[in-house]
């Protein structure tokens, strides 16, 4: 684990009153060890966090330890930025390694709201000295302001994401349905690199209002068909929305277009650092309220973005509205219309906090593109 990351995470246990951690697998295992697991589908996922658990025991005073099954010894110890570690052939072995290393644990044990209820159980069984709490929300502040590395990521993550909105350009045309364009966006994405994608949504006409999965609908000569696609390059996120229309645009749907352009271009160059939250919402909101449509901006402005494709800060408008940008801050901006029955426009971009103002980290042209 790196001194920097070590040294943040401890401070904010201090602060927190955590004794010790429990890391269960997934984005803040990997932030903290360097472990992840790129098997593809929920098989895997139900194995490795219920029979086959990899923990990272993390105390306020001690260096951090990571327990695995014996299976995965040599691959951790290859990959994993830890030293201290121990290995388990069965649950009965692992709860004893448990024991061992949190039995003089006589505060509080922070987990993750993930872990599963089966583990959670066993360590209460084991440990019934031990008051366990959730420290997900602590973890997610640990994460929240980004290194250069993780932004160059980032950076990766979205030219790869970008790519998969011009290919699914190409194949959008009359008949076509949503589920064949996602095919063929995901296998572009995958081409260009992306590690995982984390959803490949893809809509066309009235649809465009919602957030549904790709299905069998067929696109329709004047259709809006929109395109809201996040993928990782080294576990990090990349989030865009486009919106393109089959033939030529109705004057509404070029109105609402520009309406959320507008609002957008706006709350972008609202972000800087010390910024409330808020003010960059308020920013969006503005516009689409002078432009006519504020009963149909149906959230906030965007959400952070990371070793998750959604994390804080929530940028909605009932969270983190008081929060203050900071300095390698990532979050999404995507003010967004939904005309229900009608369609839906969105425009979506990644953009970094930095000193006195922002970046830009994708660079998708933003217009109504016609195919």
């Amino acid at each position: 684990m790196s001194v920097d990351r070590l040294r943040k995470v401890k401070s904010l246990m201090e602060e927190g009153g955590y004794e010790c951690l429990f890391i269960s697998p997934g984005p803040n295992q990997r932030y903290l060890t360097g472990l992840h697991y790129d098997y593809l589908g929920d098989a895997w996922d139900t194995i490795i966090t219920w029979d086959m658990i990899t923990a990272g025991i993390i105390p306020l005073d001690g260096d951090p330890t990571l327990v695995v099954p014996r299976i995965s010894e040599d691959w951790v110890r290859e990959t994993s930025r830890i030293d201290d570690i121990r290995c388990y052939s069965g649950a009965e072995n692992r709860n004893a390694i448990f024991k061992d290393l949190l039995g003089k644990v006589s505060g509080t044990l922070g987990a993750e709201d993930h872990l599963p209820f089966k583990i959670h159980e066993q360590l209460v069984a084991a440990l019934p000295h031990i008051k366990i709490k959730n420290a997900s929300d602590m973890l997610s502040h640990v994460r929240m302001v980004k290194s250069e590395e993780e932004i160059e990521s980032m950076r990766k993550a979205a030219g790869i994401v970008e790519k998969g909105v011009r290919v699914g350009r190409e194949f959008i045309r009359e008949s076509i349905t949503e589920k064949e364009v996602s095919i063929e966006v995901e296998r572009a994405m995958r081409g260009h690199g992306a590690e995982s994608i984390s959803y490949c949504v893809v809509q066309t006409g009235a649809k465009t209002a919602s957030w549904d999965p790709p299905s069998e609908n067929r696109v329709k000569k004047g259709d809006i068909f929109l395109m809201d696609l996040s993928a990782t390059y080294n576990g990090y996120h990349a989030d865009i929305t486009r919106a393109t229309v089959v033939g030529e645009p109705s004057e509404k749907q070029k109105r609402v277009h520009r309406v959320v352009l507008d609002a957008q271009l706006n709350a972008i160059d609202a972000v800087r650092d010390g910024v409330r939250a808020g003010a960059v919402n308020d920013s969006a909101r503005k516009v689409i309220d002078e432009g006519g449509y504020g009963e149909y901006y149906p959230f906030g402005i965007g959400h952070g973005l990371g070793l998750e494709a959604h994390e804080i800060p929530h940028l909605t408008e009932y969270k983190n509205m008081e929060l203050a940008l900071q300095p390698g801050m990532v979050m999404t901006i995507e003010p967004t219309i939904n005309l229900p029955g009608e369609f839906g426009i969105r425009i979506e971009d990644d953009v970094l906090v930095t000193v006195g103002g922002r970046e830009t980290l994708t660079n998708l042209g933003k217009e109504l593109v016609q195919i």
